[in-house]
This record gives structure tokens, sequence and C-alpha cells, in this order.
């Protein structure tokens, strides 16, 4: 019994060993062919990424033109292996891009056959180029100063807050590019800043928003800042002035005083008084407006204040000529 299982495990061994050897001049044999077949040469199209260059003075690209052409090239199969999988990338020279009408453009490509060429390899003979033409739409090159406009989210601790704005460090940058795409352009939004349970001061950097790709931008980037601080609330009950009351009115107001409500930063809050605050209502306002109430308005405030607010907001009255 134990011989006859020794004998079949013997058998088996072979067997394994008889397949293993099959399969490897099975794989030597493919490799074999394909090493044959990659080394005869073939006629094919392949595209390929092109990037301008040369282009006249003073002068950029405004419309979305072809950045792929198709070649048809003769070569050996390694290099259209190859082609396959590489990023296929080749200049394409504007130098002799002849003007059609207006700001329209063309260049035959035909005429880039050589240009092409000595950016392959001795392997690799350009025949074709597809399409026959490129058509572009060439503007002057123009620069501007826009605004920043910032993306922000802010949340902060129970009990903090801003003291003041938050800062875009720089407010405006300068764009260059194609007038056409240029004149269209009055701003360029940040991407979003979003913080949290915010108890101190920010400092971040943010990117901008990727405007049209013929755009430069003279940074891509702005400094986001802003001095966060704890807070209080304070109030005073004060008196106003009506001002541009007609000469020998006699005017009666309802309340004599009204309250200012402020919020101040815990350090700066012995700072304010009374005396720092200048409240007025206009009566030509009030009459302009056919109001039949005026209105109050904070002329003089510390400008370490932020979120002031008048209450009553209206002011009844009475006049006597």
């Amino acid at each position: 019994m134990k011989d006859t299982k020794s004998l079949n495990k013997i058998e088996t061994v072979k067997n394994n060993r008889k397949l293993r050897v099959f399969l490897l001049f099975l794989f030597l044999s493919f490799l074999f062919w394909m090493l044959i077949k990659l080394s005869k040469e073939y006629i094919s199209d392949v595209e390929f990424n092109i990037v301008y260059t040369d282009l006249p003075k003073n002068k950029l690209i405004q419309n979305k033109s072809d950045n792929k052409i198709i070649l048809t090239v003769k070569t050996i199969g390694f290099k259209l292996l190859k082609y396959g999988f590489e990023n296929k990338e080749l200049n394409y020279s504007l130098s002799d891009i002849k003007r059609k009408r207006g700001s329209a453009y063309y260049s035959i490509t035909k005429s880039k056959i050589n240009h092409l060429q000595a950016q392959f390899s001795a392997e690799t003979l350009l025949l074709k180029v597809q399409p026959d033409t490129l058509y572009f739409d060439l503007g002057i090159e123009k620069s501007k100063k826009i605004k920043v406009i910032s993306n922000v989210n802010l949340q902060f601790k129970s009990g903090y807050n801003l003291i003041k704005k938050y800062i875009i460090e720089p407010e405006y940058i300068t764009i260059a590019g194609p007038t056409k795409i240029i004149d269209s352009i009055t701003e360029i939004n940040s991407d979003l800043l979003e913080l949290s349970k915010l108890s101190s001061s920010f400092n971040k950097k943010v990117n901008l928003m990727q405007l049209n790709s013929a755009v430069s931008l003279s940074t891509n980037q702005v400094t986001i800042k802003g001095e966060v601080a704890k807070i209080t609330e304070g109030s005073f009950s004060l008196p106003f002035k009506v001002i541009n009351l007609p000469k020998n009115y006699i005017i009666s107001t309802f309340p004599k005083e009204v309250k200012v409500v402020y919020q101040v930063a815990l350090k700066d809050y012995n700072k304010i008084n009374k005396s720092s605050f200048v409240i007025h209502c206009d009566y030509k306002e009030t009459r302009n407006n056919n109001l039949e109430y005026l209105i109050p308005k904070i002329i003089e405030k510390p400008e370490v204040l932020f979120d002031v607010k008048i209450v009553p907001n209206k002011i009844e009255f009475l006049i006597k000529k």
C-alpha cells in the first residue's frame, strides 16, 4: 500500500515538472515571437499633444485652439509600443504663422514636417500630419489689476469674534493675457477658507481660483488674516442732535435719548466712554423722504467697536413753528 502511494507521488512530481517546462518553453516562444514582431517596421497613426512656441511678438492665443495632432509615422514596433504608453508632447513653432483676416491666423501643418521630424529619433519617419491646417485667434497681450474676492467661512468659540474686518493681502493682483479675454475679467475669487472654533488670530495662505488657461497671474495665492479676541458688550444712553432744522422751528422728540449697544474686545472695554459718540438725526432727510419719524445715525464712534446698533432706530417728533 505504501509503495503504491509513493509511486503515485513520484508520478505527480514528474507531471508537474513537465508542465512547468512546457509553460517555460511556451513563454519563451511567445517572448521571441513578440521580439521579432516588435523589431519589424509598421506604419500607424499616433496622436500627440502639442505645445505652441514662437508666437509673434506681443501676441497671445485667444481661442481654444487644437492642442492635439495625429501623425502618420513609420517606425519599429518597439517605438509604437512606447508611444502608446508615454505622455507624447511635441513643440509646434508658429514662427511662420499666416494671417487670414483680422485676428484670424492659420498654420499649414505640412510645412512643419521637418520641424516635427527633428523631435523624433532616427528609427521614426514622419509621413503625414493631420489636420492639414490649424486655426488661431491671436490677440494683443494686455495686463490690468483686478480685485480679489475672498471666500471665507469663520466660526468662533463662544465669546470670541473678529475685532475688525479680516485683511486680504494683496487686495488686488495683476493679470495678463489676450485682450479679448482680459477685458471680460473684473475680479478673481479665492478658494474657500473655512475655520471653526476660532479663539485666536489667524494668518492663512489661500489659493486663487483658476481663470482662463491663457491668463497669467502675478500671484497664485493671497494671505487672509484676522484679529480675533475675547469680546464683551457695552451700552450707553446718549442724547442726540437734530440737524438741518429750519430757523424758528422748535422740535420735541420722543424719546430724548437713545441707547447705543456695541461689542468691543475685552482689552479695549475701558477705553470707551460717552464722549466718544456723536449721534445726529437729520430733519432734511426725514422731510425729503416724507417720513413721520427721525432716523438716528452715529456720526462719530471709536474705531475699535464693531456690531454697533441704536435702540430705538426711529424717533418720533413734534414740530412747532
